[in-house]
């Protein structure tokens, strides 16, 4: 079960599995940030656009990602994250990236959406991914200290992005790599058509689990003609990792969804969200440090 704090003011979860293994993470929420009105308030991107079709502004970026990464330690320099694109790309990060894709002065790391950080790069110490119903996947090696961090919306987990990630990090030893699987939209509130469906399984066909399709992209009952299918991101993305031979017990879910998650304590969304919101929404940090 994913473990809540809150810490200078930032609400996150973490999870036992990675922090047993020493590795400091972080999987944010929305709350704590300096952005206002659709990107209240601890929004990591200033590509989406709000209701009045307005981006964020980066220097509120820039304080929300100074803020995340004071909880692990450390600064915007010693960390950098991708200009996402949906795809089954994994990159290995070098030490001239530290703040790509956080601050505003330098270039993006561009086109990827898996990043991975490996303890010999010395100056670099986090990956970064931004979601806002996508699944954000944590990956450690716990015998080489190695990271990964990847986005996994439908089109990244068809192509099978978070196979291709523990291939990298694993390097032929399932068995030493852990995976948290962060909050994302649930199969409760993610209807799909038939695109996503044919893409799945097809995916799992190239498995021999088709025989699961079902199970992750169930038929739900609903008022139109022969209801409508769901789609359960994380189990997918749980399944393909077992498959590849990760071991059960080093995978933890959050079970958290990001649509119709609320705050126990305000009532408030937790996190943000593309479907929740119509489209208009900030995105949140999953944040994974290396073990030197």
């Amino acid at each position: 079960m994913f473990q809540r704090h809150e810490c200078k003011g930032i609400c996150y979860y973490t999870s036992p599995i990675l922090s047993e293994a020493g590795f400091r993470h972080m999987f944010c929420t929305r709350m704590g940030g300096v952005s206002t009105g659709d990107f209240a308030s601890l929004s990591v991107s200033t590509a989406r656009k709000d209701r009045n079709g307005f981006t964020d502004s980066a220097r509120n970026v820039e304080e929300n990602y100074r803020r995340i990464l004071g909880v692990l330690a450390l600064t915007t320099e010693n960390a950098c994250a991708a200009k996402q694109i949906h795809s089954d790309i994994v990159y290995t990060v070098q030490n001239s990236d530290g703040g790509k894709g956080i601050l505003e002065s330098l270039p993006v790391l561009d086109g990827c959406d898996g990043v991975l950080l490996t303890p010999d790069c010395e100056e670099l110490g986090a990956v970064c991914v931004k979601t806002a119903d996508c699944v954000p996947i944590l990956l450690a090696n716990r015998d080489t200290g190695a990271v990964c961090a990847v986005h996994a919306g439908w089109r990244g987990s068809a192509a099978d992005i978070a196979t291709k990630a523990a291939k990298a990090l694993g390097c032929g030893h399932m068995e030493h790599v852990l995976a948290a699987i962060g909050p994302c939209i649930g199969s409760c509130c993610y209807e799909v058509g038939d695109e996503v469906y044919a893409a799945f399984a097809r995916l799992l066909r190239s498995k021999d689990i088709a025989c699961d399709i079902d199970r992750y992209v169930p038929l739900f009952p609903s008022c139109s003609m022969g209801g409508k299918r769901h789609a359960d991101l994380a189990g997918i993305n749980r399944a393909l990792l077992e498959y590849l031979g990760v071991p059960s017990g080093n995978i933890d879910m959050s079970g958290f969804c990001t649509c119709c998650k609320r705050d126990e304590k305000s009532g408030e969304r937790l996190f943000f969200s593309h479907r929740a919101s119509g489209g208009f929404s900030g995105t949140f940090a999953s944040v994974i440090c290396s073990r030197k």
